[in-house]
């Protein structure tokens, strides 16, 4: 006897391939605060006192060694959420930054090639809602 509802299952999983999208989480923003080679510096602690209002998920130093915090969202005491996007170099100056940010950030995101932190690197800064 044939197993009708195993031949449904097999069926149906062959229309219906299964698809992995990274989505970003509507509400996380990050902000770039410090320079972690600063001895002095504790990441977490600046982070903690820089996002007033919004609940701090994490942070890293993995940017070019500059502390990101990252919160679950926009602090009430910012505008704008920012994160690194690259080194900028003579190839690839605001034009290229601003299209790396509007790439990852459509609805807000606007890339500008900064000095800061002894480096010159693509800020993309966006808002959350």
């Amino acid at each position: 006897m044939i197993n009708l509802s195993l031949i449904y299952a097999s069926f149906f999983s062959l229309l219906c391939p299964s698809t992995v999208q990274l989505i970003q989480v509507e509400g996380v923003c990050t902000h770039i605060v410090a320079d972690c080679s600063d001895k002095h510096l504790s990441c977490p602690a600046v982070c903690k006192a820089f996002g007033s209002g919004a609940k701090l998920i994490g942070t890293n130093c993995d940017f070019y060694n500059l502390c990101t915090c990252t919160y679950d969202h926009q602090p009430y005491d910012i505008d704008l959420c920012d994160i690194g996007m690259g080194l900028c170099t003579k190839d690839c100056r605001n034009d290229c930054c601003d299209a790396k940010c509007t790439g990852q950030y459509p609805k807000s995101g606007v890339g500008l090639c900064i000095q800061d932190f002894g480096l010159d690197y693509c800020r993309c800064t966006y808002r959350r809602p």
